[in-house]
């Protein structure tokens, strides 16, 4: 598709474009995001590659040098970064809707099927949601796009620099999500499976995108594990909180109940129609760009059943929507358009079901994740908590331990951390608090039940929280803040009811746990 026809085809993707942003600003979140994005914002700002898999360090580093301009030019403060970097996102959400319209529109030759395509990103809750964070989803589904453009014209025109820079997309892709890594295999085989033979030139123009695609996929996580001996410290950390992880949700046969529900919702055509369009396309056309794409998405997605987060968390399958999008939304506007009688008809149909399912999901959906958002957001508001502690306090916080790491982070106080998740101390906790006091440290704990949720990983620790209360005394400092003294320290005199963190104890808050996670 030349520039002249893209512009031309202004009115097919502007109003997904722009229905992309509406909607994301409507749902941006009200501080950074998810936990991840907290750390993400903190290591932007320090220009420090993340302890996660290989660094995100295009993401990080990416945001590092927006924040190093926003500082110099208008003196942004630490503790308003996370709007820049935030923003940055917002504004590629409809680049990216945008992208995978022309991915869509290449490989199906469809202005209808295109544009389709572009709203069933739109419209996936995980896209929107994850458009108005600190996230790296949104990127990657931009990258991932445009790499796949790139390359697939570098196949089609038989132009070594596309192809060569489609492989040097991906590769890049891969320091924003890992999972972008799984398109290696198109990389492989797409050019052979569309027409290239394999003689001697193409096996070795293929081979040399790949040896491209893996120094950037790996290079910049090859050069801090290298040179930082802390880099490397932090990243055996990762790995041990991840095994750990992975023994708290295995993966088995089980996993395919969440699994498939994850799938299903992020994006309920492209599912439910998935299989026929699949072999709809191989009678008529066999292995077509368009059906070979989907292959990758759906080989992409299926991938992601090996690995246990998976199960716990729906964000990770826009890792094959992008590839997926094309093929089912040609099939249904073809099919459609034979019921109906026209191909408009069939997109204002599939718009229609789209808007539905938005509405229904919103209604079934927002009470629920409207809690987490506010959870979320109130760590923007903790450091009213942090206020009432020593600057070198040791806190243990909960779910808000990473709050108290951003604040620590943008210069707000020195407070130290007994954290949650992969930084619990397990069977260590009591010696850990005893040895802070030994050396004449206060420690404090929030009580708060919002910080100790009965689901997941906190289900574990509670009992040793709740414990603590048989070897310490406590001193009140707030309606929920407790600071842990001696047993010997006669002034400790009150009761932080620990007991009411136990799930026995809260029965209103197990049943909102996720399927899997009571």
């Amino acid at each position: 598709m030349s520039l002249q026809s893209f512009w031309a085809g202004w009115s097919w993707w502007l109003p997904p474009a722009l229905i992309s942003v509406a909607l994301t600003l409507y749902f941006t979140d009200p501080f950074i995001g998810d936990w991840d994005g907290i750390d993400y914002t903190i290591l932007s700002i320090a220009g420090y590659p993340s302890s996660m898999a290989l660094g995100r360090n295009l993401f990080i580093f990416g945001n590092h040098a927006l924040y190093q301009v926003f500082h110099a030019l208008f003196n942004v403060p630490p503790e308003n970064a996370y709007l820049i970097f935030k923003y940055a996102v917002v504004a590629q959400v409809p680049l990216a809707v945008v992208a995978c319209w022309i991915l869509a529109r290449d490989v199906s030759g469809s202005l209808y099927s295109a544009t389709l395509a572009a709203l069933f990103v739109v419209f996936s809750p995980i896209f929107i949601l994850y458009g108005g964070q600190v996230m790296t989803d949104v990127p990657s589904v931009l990258l991932l796009a445009v790499a796949l453009i790139v390359h697939l014209r570098g196949i089609q025109q038989r132009r070594t620099s596309l192809l060569i820079i489609g492989a040097a997309l991906v590769g890049l892709g891969v320091n924003l999500r890992e999972t972008m890594g799984f398109y290696a295999v198109w990389l492989a085989l797409a050019p052979f499976a569309l027409g290239w033979k394999p003689r001697r030139r193409e096996l070795s123009l293929v081979a040399f995108s790949l040896v491209v695609f893996f120094l950037l996929a790996l290079g910049w996580f090859g050069y801090w594990f290298l040179t930082d001996s802390y880099y490397r410290h932090i990243w055996f950390g990762w790995r041990e909180s991840m095994r750990q992880e992975s023994a708290r949700h295995p993966v088995s046969i089980s996993n395919v109940v969440p699994y498939v529900m994850y799938f299903f919702i992020s994006a309920p055509l492209v599912f439910l129609a998935l299989p026929f369009a699949a072999i709809r396309e191989w009678q008529q056309r066999k292995l077509s760009p368009l059906l070979l794409l989907g292959f990758m998405g759906l080989f992409a997605d299926l991938l992601l059943f090996l690995n246990y987060s998976t199960t716990i968390n729906w964000r990770y399958f826009l890792t094959g929507l992008p590839a997926l999008a094309p093929l089912t939304a040609d099939y249904l506007i073809r099919v459609l358009s034979r019921l109906l009688g026209s191909a408009r008809l069939a997109l204002a149909s599939c718009f229609a079901v789209l808007v539905g399912l938005g509405i229904v999901f919103g209604l079934l959906v927002r009470p629920v994740s409207q809690e987490f958002i506010d959870r979320r957001a109130m760590s923007k508001e903790y450091r009213r908590q942090l206020v009432n502690v020593p600057r070198d306090a040791v806190m243990i916080s909960g779910a808000q331990t990473i709050a108290v790491i951003y604040w620590k982070a943008i210069g707000a106080g020195e407070w130290e951390t007994i954290g949650t998740g992969g930084g619990w101390p397990g069977d260590n906790l009591l010696p850990i608090v005893e040895e802070h006091l030994k050396q004449g440290r206060r420690v404090f704990i929030d009580a708060d039940p919002r910080w100790w949720l009965p689901c997941g990983w906190q289900r574990q620790e509670i009992p040793a929280i709740v414990d603590l209360e048989k070897h310490f005394r406590f001193k009140r400092v707030t309606e929920t803040l407790y600071e842990l003294r001696p047993a010997t320290d006669a002034t400790g005199t009150d009761d932080p009811h620990l007991r009411r963190l136990l799930p026995e104890n809260r029965p209103e808050d197990t049943k909102k746990c996720p399927p899997g996670r009571a």
